[in-house]
C-alpha cells in the first residue's frame, strides 16, 4: 500500500465525522468505481484487471490491498481497505512526480474540479497553513506544500461516503490522495481502535 495512502487514511480516519451534512442530489449505483461498501475481498478482486501490487494488513484496518491504475490521466495507486472482509475505505495515491513543486497545486486543483462536477460544491475547501511564510504568494504555494507548511483538503459527503482530497507535503515530498469512507462502516472501524486504545491503558 502507497505511504501516501496509508498517511491520508490515518489521519483522516477522526476527521472524516467533521464535515458538513451537504449531500449531492445525484444517484450512483457505486461507491467508489465498480465497488459498494461492504463487498468482500474477493468481489473487489473482481471488479480490478491484473494482480494487486500491494496486499497485507494496514491497521486498524484488516486488510489493505491495491493496483497499479489511472485516474482522469493521472498515474495512481487504486487502494482498497476491509474490515471483517467487508469494504470500507477506498482511494487513489497519485504517483506522478514533478520538478516543479507547483504542478502538484495544479494536479490538484484540476482533480478537485472533477470531484466538484461529480459531486457538487464541496462541503470543505480548506487552505491549513502551518508556517504564513509564502500565505500571500501563491507562485510559492507549492514550495509551502513541500516543505510542510501548507496542507490543501476538499470533502464532500454522500449519503453513504466522505470524499477527501488532500494535498500534504513533508521534507520537500508531495503526496496528493483522494479518499472515499463508508460513513456507515468505517465509523466502526474507529470505535473499534478508540475501543481498543482504552483498553490498552
Amino acid at each position: 500500500m502507497k505511504k501516501s495512502i496509508a498517511l491520508a487514511a490515518l489521519t483522516l480516519i477522526i476527521i472524516c465525522h467533521a464535515v458538513p451534512p451537504a449531500y449531492t442530489q445525484k444517484k450512483d449505483t457505486h461507491n467508489f468505481r465498480k465497488t459498494r461498501w461492504g463487498m468482500s475481498v474477493a468481489e473487489v478482486k473482481l471488479t480490478e484487471e491484473g494482480k494487486p501490487i500491494n496486499e497485507g494488513p494496514l491497521p486498524p484496518y484488516d486488510l489493505a490491498v491495491s493496483y497499479a491504475g489511472t485516474f482522469e490521466g493521472s498515474n495512481t495507486e487504486t487502494g482498497y481497505l476491509f474490515n471483517a472482509d467487508k469494504l470500507v475505505l477506498a482511494g487513489y495515491a497519485f504517483t506522478d512526480r514533478h520538478s516543479d513543486n507547483n504542478l502538484y497545486i495544479k494536479d490538484y486543483e484540476r482533480i478537485k474540479g472533477v470531484l466538484t462536477k461529480k459531486y457538487g460544491i464541496p462541503a470543505q475547501d480548506e487552505e491549513i497553513w502551518s508556517d504564513e511564510t509564502y500565505k500571500d504568494k501563491p507562485e510559492e504555494y507549492g514550495k509551502a506544500a513541500a516543505l510542510g507548511q501548507l496542507v490543501l483538503q476538499s470533502s464532500w459527503r454522500t449519503p453513504e461516503t466522505d470524499i477527501f482530497l488532500t494535498l500534504q507535503g513533508r521534507d520537500n515530498d508531495i503526496s496528493l490522495s483522494a479518499l472515499y469512507y463508508s460513513t456507515e462502516l468505517n465509523s466502526l472501524v474507529i470505535e473499534r481502535k478508540i475501543r481498543q486504545e482504552a483498553e490498552g491503558f
